[in-house]
């Protein structure tokens, strides 16, 4: 009886070939990529943070309107909050995951200050702008020092 490889067994060959493939980007390389990744989720919500501050500082020198400054604080928010996700989704190595702690804890911050920011552009905070830019500059303070480690680290 001779065998002959079916469209169905083509597919399904494929697909094996392309799980197991995909075995050799699990764990061990996950070494390598783990603080591409993170870097790269830090990069993003620092970016948020700046924006948070450019945002702050266009509003008390009358430069924009509330409803620009709430969009862009919004996409900030949403900026940051794509990098929490990376950072929760990232599986570094053991040696990793104390960085990736603090990367999440930083960026938690970051969330809190800019929406903070957003509620006091939409006057629904009692605080200051000078508030509002030392939670940010504070948030992208601890950004910078996860970031600082995982490069000194590499």
């Amino acid at each position: 009886m001779t065998s002959r490889l079916t469209p169905g067994r083509a597919a399904a060959a494929g697909a094996c070939l392309l799980l197991l493939g995909g075995c050799a980007y699990g764990p061990s390389s996950a070494d390598g990529s783990a603080q591409i990744t993170l870097t790269a989720a830090l990069d993003e919500a620092s970016s948020g943070v700046e924006v948070g501050l450019l945002v702050v500082d266009l509003v008390v020198r009358d430069r924009t309107t509330t409803p620009v400054a709430d969009g862009t604080l919004r996409d900030a928010i949403a900026e940051v909050g794509s990098a929490s996700s990376a950072l929760a989704d990232a599986l570094p190595p053991l040696e990793r995951q104390d960085t990736r702690a603090r990367a999440l804890d930083a960026v938690a911050s970051a969330t809190t200050a800019l929406a903070a920011a957003r509620a006091w552009v939409n006057d629904l905070s009692a605080g200051s702008a000078h508030d509002v830019t030392a939670a940010l500059t504070e948030a992208g303070d601890a950004i910078d020092a996860v970031t600082a480690d995982l490069e000194a680290a590499s």
